[in-house]
């Protein structure tokens, strides 16, 4: 009995703990012509919000992107 209500709070904490965490940085990505991109970021996690605008050709971002996805993995393979 004991264990099913340390679980069960336990749960609810950690459910708690997840919903307080909100994104900072937000990426938003338009198509302006056919080779280029707009790509936004907007942080709020500082005051005053801080927003960047960049505009990538298309090769450059997706060679970002891949970039940002290789590190990520590599991240989670360390553990």
């Amino acid at each position: 009995m004991k264990k099913t209500i340390l679980i069960l709070l336990l749960l609810v904490s950690t459910t708690t703990f997840t919903q307080e965490i909100k994104k900072c940085v937000e990426v938003k990505v338009e198509k302006v012509d056919t080779y280029r991109v707009k790509v936004t970021k907007t942080n709020n996690c500082v005051e005053p919000k801080e927003i960047t605008m960049q505009v990538y050709l298309k090769n450059e971002w997706i060679k970002k992107q891949k970039k940002r996805k290789k590190r990520k993995n590599e991240q989670w393979n360390k553990f």
